[in-house]
């Protein structure tokens, strides 16, 4: 698919939503063009997963126990 066929699906597809709550999200992602995730090439990524192994096994990670008794305080 092209970026015109692409763009002609997006636009048809926008016009045909009649639920402001679903056009204000769409809004609101569409206009965040300074996201703070970017891609990652291979590098990025085997490095990301390396610094994560580390934080395991130093014990720096959350349980389900942990993040439900910090949902509570929500």
């Amino acid at each position: 698919m092209s970026i015109a066929e692409l763009k002609l699906r997006l636009h048809q597809t926008i016009d045909s939503i009649n639920d402001r709550a679903k056009l204000e999200v769409l809004y609101a992602l569409l206009k965040d063009t300074k996201s703070k995730y970017s891609p990652m090439d291979l590098k990025e990524y085997v490095n990301s997963i390396d610094e994560a192994i580390l934080q395991v096994k130093a014990g720096k990670f959350s349980t389900v126990d942990d993040l439900e008794k910090e949902s509570e305080r929500w």
